[in-house]
């Protein structure tokens, strides 16, 4: 599966060196635009917000931001960096444990993984899923792409998976597997939203263990 380049991590070592004065400064400024940032793409979308909204929130001056990040798309892919990497390394295991499979039992298992994974980053990273949810079907701008090439890498490793799946037999023969692993996907989204927006009374972990075994009894 084609990946795409690495997202750029928040800005870790300039100006100044590291633990110095300066650092510290930088750190408490791109923590500033970061949060205010994320915030109010939450509240207003990435198109409605500018730069000037993000300093005007952040207290910051507006020379602080270019210090920094070359432009709005460039602090969207800072923020997804982690989120990015975290899913990357689930889809790149769950991939590797689904060239093995042997019987339906070990599709639940790689399945249950990938569960437990979206159940953490759900609780670890609230705003962030928010965001994503938000945007990731929107059309292609600049400030939009970090999500738009994180949601093309989940939905191609899903297809992927669910190919390789029903190659071994584990599978109905007559499932669509295109249609099959992107309705899924939709259905996870939907409902991580449904969370978030505090429409559903399930932990995180809970609604993931659900969507998944419907995943299964839809497809057995």
């Amino acid at each position: 599966m084609p990946i795409s380049k690495s997202p750029k991590a928040l800005p870790s070592h300039r100006p100044g060196k590291s633990g110095g004065k300066r650092d510290e400064n930088r750190k408490r400024q791109v923590a500033k635009l970061g949060k205010a940032g994320l915030v109010l793409f939450c509240e207003r979308g990435l198109e409605a917000v500018s730069v000037d909204d993000i300093v005007r929130k952040a207290k910051v001056a507006k020379g602080s931001f270019y210090r920094y990040f070359s432009d709005k798309s460039e602090l969207v892919e800072a923020l997804f960096s982690p989120f990015h990497s975290q899913i990357q390394v689930a889809l790149d295991l769950a991939q590797s444990q689904t060239s093995t499979l042997r019987s339906p039992a070990d599709l639940t298992r790689v399945y249950g993984g990938l569960a437990s994974t979206i159940a953490v980053l759900v609780s670890n990273n609230p705003e962030v899923l928010q965001l994503y949810l938000q945007e990731n079907r929107g059309p292609d701008i600049a400030a939009r792409r970090p999500i738009l090439n994180l949601s093309k890498i989940i939905d191609d490793a899903g297809w992927q998976m669910t190919l390789v799946a029903q190659k071994h037999g584990l599978l109905r023969s007559s499932y669509n597997a295109k249609l099959g692993s992107l309705s899924s996907i939709g259905s996870i989204e939907r409902l991580l939203l449904a969370y978030r927006r505090q429409e559903t009374d399930l932990s995180a972990a809970e609604m993931s263990s659900a969507v998944i075994e419907i995943i299964l009894d839809g497809v057995r």
